[in-house]
C-alpha cells in the first residue's frame, strides 16, 4: 500500500491531523496505543503515506510529556514512527472547545440527539466557548499545520479528520495556498435543516472552514447529498450535483463518500490470537443456549437503553425464552465529564437493573451488564453472537458491525439499524430496523435467533464477503485515486463557472 501511495501521489508530504494523537504516554515511558476503530485507520493512513501527525495535548500525562520533552516527538507508526507535533491549548480553551462545543453541540446536532423544544439554550457560555474555544484551538492547530507544511520537502498534503476541527482546513489554505487539503468527517452529516440549530455565524464558519478542502470526505452517500444540499440551501453557493462539487471562491471542492473499515489481515490474527481464545473459554463456562450480544460506547447516539426495551418486549412476547438466552452488554463509559453522558449511563443501569429484577431468577439474570474496555473479550464477544445488535439512533459508519461481521465463527446474525452508514455495504446481508420501533427490533432479534441455518450461514458470508472486499486499504486507496484524478482538474473548474 505504500509503494501504491508513493506511485500516486509522488511529489507529496503528508500530514494527518487529528484532535487525538495516535498514542498516549504511559506513566512508566513508553506510549500505549489509542483505543477505537478511527485510531486504527488513521495510523494505517498515517503509515502508508509517511505522514507527520499534528494533535492536541488533551490529558495531564501529554501535558507533562510536553512540558519534559518539548511539542514534537518522535512516536511509534506501526512499523516505523512518524514526528508528532502537539498543539497545547490551555486546559480552560481545550474544555470549551472540546467539552462546551465538539461535544455536545456538534455531536448532538450531527446525530440527530437535540429535544428541539426544551435544547439546546444558544447562551453566552456557547458564544463565548465557541469564539474563545473552538475557534482559537483550530486556529492553533492551523498554526502548527502550517508550521509543520513549511519544513516539508514536497507538496504538504494536509488531511485534516473530523468534526473538532472544521475550521482548520480555510485557515491552513490562506497560508499555504498550493497545499491540497481533505478533511474526513467520521461521523454523520445531517441535513441542512437541522444545521439551523447553531446561529448563522457558527455554521457558516463551518461550511466555510470545510470549503477550504480540495476534498471534503463522509461515511456514506447521503452524507454527500446532504452536505452538498447545506452548501445550497443554507449557504447558496453553486453547486453541482452530478459531479458533486460546489464552487466557491473560484476554485471547486469535491465530496466524496469513502465508508471507512477494518484492517482484515490484523483483525483476523488478533481474533484467533491465544488471548482472545482465552477470553472465549471463559465465556464458554457462562454461555447461555441464545446469546444476544452488543459491544458499544455508552453515548446516547448509540441508543442503548431502546437496545434493552426492545429485548425486554421479546421476553414478554416470546417467555420460552427465559433462562434460555442473555443479552450481553459490553460497554466503555464515554465523555463522563459532559452531564448528559452521565445521565444517560445511570439511564442504562436502571433500565438493566430494572428488566433483571423483573425477568430474573434462579441464576439467570437477563441482561449482563459490563463495563470496561478490552479488545480481547470484545473480540471474543464477537466470535460468539448469535445475534449482535447495533441499533443506533444515527452513526457515522460503525465498525462493531464489520469487525462482527469478518470474526463471528456462529454464523450469527446482524441486527443493524438503518441509520448506521454500516448499512449502505450491508443492508442485503443483515436485518435492518428502524432504531425507534422497540417492537419491530424486538422481532428482528427474535428473527435472528430462529432463522434457519441456510439463511444464516448465506447472510454470514455476504456480510463477511463485503467486510473483506471493502477493507481499510481500499479505504485509504480510494481517497488517494481521488487526490490524483481530482485536484487541480481544470476541465471541471470550467464547467462549474459556466
Amino acid at each position: 500500500m505504500r509503494n501504491y501511495v508513493t506511485r500516486t501521489l509522488p511529489h507529496s508530504s503528508a500530514v494527518v491531523v487529528s484532535n487525538r494523537a495516535p498514542h498516549e504516554p504511559r506513566p512508566e515511558g513508553g506510549f500505549a496505543r489509542g483505543a477505537g476503530g478511527v485510531v486504527t485507520a488513521l495510523l494505517t493512513l498515517a503509515e502508508v503515506t509517511s505522514a507527520d501527525w499534528v494533535s492536541c495535548v488533551r490529558t495531564e500525562a501529554e501535558r507533562n510529556m510536553v512540558e519534559q520533552r518539548g511539542e514534537t516527538i518522535v512516536a511509534p507508526l506501526g512499523r516505523s514512527t512518524t514526528k508528532l507535533h502537539y498543539v497545547n491549548p490551555t486546559r480552560e480553551q481545550y474544555h470549551m472547545y472540546y467539552s462546551v462545543i465538539a461535544n455536545p453541540v456538534l455531536w448532538f446536532i450531527q446525530h440527530y440527539l437535540w429535544n428541539l423544544a426544551q435544547e439546546p439554550n444558544v447562551d453566552s457560555e456557547i458564544h463565548t466557548a465557541w469564539a474563545d474555544g473552538y475557534v482559537e484551538v483550530n486556529r492553533q492547530v492551523a498554526r502548527r499545520v502550517v508550521e509543520v507544511g513549511h519544513q516539508l520537502p514536497e507538496r504538504p498534503l494536509i488531511m485534516v479528520h473530523d468534526y473538532q476541527l472544521y475550521l482548520v482546513p480555510k485557515m491552513v489554505r490562506r497560508e499555504l495556498p498550493g497545499a491540497i487539503i481533505t478533511h474526513f468527517v467520521h461521523i454523520p452529516w445531517p441535513t441542512p435543516q437541522y444545521w439551523k440549530v447553531l446561529p448563522r455565524h457558527m455554521r457558516d464558519a463551518i461550511l466555510e472552514g470545510l470549503l477550504g478542502c480540495d476534498i471534503v470526505g463522509f461515511q456514506s452517500s447521503l452524507d454527500v447529498r446532504n452536505f452538498l444540499m447545506t452548501c445550497d440551501e443554507n449557504a447558496g453557493l453553486a453547486v453541482d450535483d452530478k459531479e458533486r462539487a460546489v464552487l466557491i471562491d473560484g476554485r471547486v471542492v469535491y465530496a466524496r463518500h469513502y465508508p471507512i473499515s477494518i484492517e482484515v489481515a490484523a483483525t483476523t490474527r488478533l481474533a484467533f490470537s491465544h488471548s482472545v481464545l482465552v477470553e472465549e473459554r471463559k465465556l464458554r463456562e457462562w454461555r447461555p443456549e441464545h446469546l444476544i450480544v452488543r459491544i458499544d460506547r455508552t453515548d446516547p447516539s448509540k441508543n442503548i437503553v431502546r437496545g434493552f426495551l426492545a429485548y425486554e418486549k421479546l421476553l414478554d412476547h416470546h417467555p420460552e425464552l427465559k433462562g434460555h438466552v442473555q443479552f450481553w452488554a459490553f460497554l466503555q463509559p464515554s465523555r463522563q465529564d459532559v452531564a448528559v453522558y452521565r445521565d444517560y449511563l445511570r439511564l442504562i443501569r436502571s433500565t438493566a437493573h430494572r428488566i433483571n429484577r423483573r425477568y430474573g431468577g434462579g441464576g439467570w439474570s437477563p441482561i449482563r451488564l459490563d463495563f470496561g474496555e478490552s479488545v480481547r473479550k470484545a473480540m471474543a464477544a464477537l466470535r460468539n453472537f448469535d445475534v449482535l445488535l447495533v441499533n443506533p439512533v444515527y452513526d457515522g459508519l460503525n465498525l462493531v458491525s464489520k469487525e462482527g461481521a469478518l470474526v463471528n465463527r456462529n454464523n450469527g446474525v446482524i441486527v443493524l439499524s438503518e441509520n448506521a452508514g454500516a448499512y449502505e455495504e450491508l443492508h442485503p446481508h443483515v436485518l435492518s430496523v428502524n432504531p425507534f420501533d422497540i417492537e419491530a427490533t424486538a422481532d428482528a432479534i427474535y428473527r435472528g435467533l430462529v432463522m434457519g441455518a441456510e439463511e444464516k450461514r448465506r447472510r454470514n458470508e455476504g456480510a463477511r464477503d463485503v467486510v473483506r472486499t471493502n477493507d481499510i486499504s481500499r479505504w485509504i486507496s480510494r481517497q488517494v485515486q481521488d487526490i490524483r484524478d481530482l485536484v487541480g482538474t481544470p476541465g471541471m473548474r470550467a464547467r462549474m463557472s459556466s
